[in-house]
C-alpha cells in the first residue's frame, strides 16, 4: 500500500471518529457510558465477525496472541469504558486538550517497541499542533480545568496509543482486517460481563438512540479500526496518529452539518494551524527505517 492511500484511510477513519462525537451525544441521552460501549464492541465484533465467514481471517500465531488480546483489550475496551466514564465529569475541552497527547505518546512508544524516531522536524509538528488545539477548544467556548478525574484521559490517552503502536507491530505479519477482528474478539471477551446491563437499555430505546449506536458499532468501530489498521500498514504509527489532531476541526465541522453549530474564526484558525503541523509531519517528520516485513505488509495492505 503506498503512502497516500494509507493517508487517506488514516483521514478516512478520523472522519469517522469525529463524527461520531456528535452520533455519540445523541446515544448517551438514553445509554449509559459503559453500556454504550459494550454495545459498541459488541455490534463492531458482530459485523466483522460476518465479514470474517468471507474473508480467511485464521488465528494469529501463538507467540503473537498476547500482543493481539492486549491491543484489544486497551484500543477497546479500557479506552472506550474509560474515556465514557471520564467525559460524565471531565469537561469536554479539557478532554480534548489530554487527548492531544497521544500522538506523542505514541512516538515515544514507538521508538522503544517498533524502532521508528521522529526526525527534528516531526516533534516541531507534533508540538506545533497544541496550541492549534488550544485554539480549537477555546473557540468552541470551552474552558481548561484540570480535576484528578482527569487522570482518567489521560489514562484512555496512553491505552489509544499503546494500541495504534502494538497494531502496527502485528501489520509486519497481518492484513489489516485479521488484526482489528482478533482485537475486536478479544474486546467483546472483556466486555461480556457488562452486557447484561445492555438488553434492557437496547429494549427500551428510542429509535433515534439505536441508530446512533448501530453507526457507532458498525461505522466509526469496524470500518473505522480497519481503516485505521490499513493506514497503520502503510506509513509509520507516527505520521498516522499525526492525523488525531485534525479530530477537533473535524468534530466542530460535523456538529456545524449536524447540529447546527456555527465554528468561530478561532477554531477555523486553530484548524488551519493543526493541518499544517501535520503535513508537516507527514512530509518530514520520520527518519528512513526498514522494518522487517514492512514491505510484505504493504502489499498485503
Amino acid at each position: 500500500m503506498g503512502s497516500r492511500v494509507a493517508l487517506a484511510a488514516a483521514f478516512a477513519a478520523i472522519l469517522l471518529w469525529s463524527s461520531s462525537y456528535t452520533v455519540a451525544r445523541v446515544a448517551l441521552r438514553h445509554f449509559d457510558p459503559l453500556a454504550l460501549s459494550t454495545l459498541r464492541i459488541l455490534m463492531a465484533s458482530a459485523t466483522l465477525s460476518l465479514m470474517a465467514a468471507f474473508v480467511r481471517v485464521g488465528l494469529p500465531a501463538r507467540g503473537d496472541r498476547w500482543w493481539v488480546f492486549t491491543s484489544g483489550v486497551l484500543g477497546m475496551t479500557v479506552y472506550w469504558s474509560v474515556l465514557n466514564t471520564a467525559l460524565e465529569v471531565v469537561e469536554s475541552a479539557t478532554a480534548a486538550i489530554l487527548l492531544g497527547l497521544c500522538p506523542i505518546m505514541v512516538a515515544l512508544m514507538s521508538l522503544g517497541i517498533i524502532g521508528e524516531r521522529l526526525t527534528g522536524w516531526g516533534w516541531t509538528g507534533l508540538l506545533a499542533a497544541l496550541p492549534g488545539l488550544v485554539l480549537v477548544v477555546f473557540g468552541q467556548g470551552g474552558g481548561i480545568r484540570l480535576e484528578v478525574s482527569a487522570v482518567l484521559v489521560v489514562l484512555a490517552a496512553i491505552a489509544h496509543a499503546a494500541y495504534i503502536v502494538m497494531t502496527k507491530r502485528l501489520m509486519s505479519r497481518y492484513r489489516p482486517v485479521q488484526v482489528v477482528t482478533w482485537a475486536l474478539w478479544s474486546a467483546t471477551v472483556t466486555a461480556l460481563p457488562l452486557a447484561l446491563r445492555v438488553v434492557p437499555q437496547v429494549v427500551g430505546a428510542p429509535p433515534d438512540a439505536l441508530l446512533a449506536s448501530l453507526y457507532l458499532g458498525v461505522g466509526a468501530s469496524a470500518l473505522g479500526f480497519v481503516l485505521w489498521a490499513k493506514a497503520l500498514a502503510g506509513a509509520p504509527a507516527s505520521v498516522v496518529a499525526s492525523a488525531i489532531y485534525a479530530t477537533p476541526p473535524l468534530a466542530t465541522v460535523s456538529g456545524w452539518l449536524m447540529l447546527a453549530e456555527r465554528p468561530s474564526p478561532w477554531v477555523l484558525a486553530g484548524g488551519v494551524i493543526i493541518l499544517a503541523a501535520v503535513t508537516l509531519v507527514i512530509r518530514r517528520g520520520v527518519a528512513p527505517l526498514d522494518l522487517p516485513g514492512l514491505a510484505s505488509a504493504r502489499r498485503r495492505g
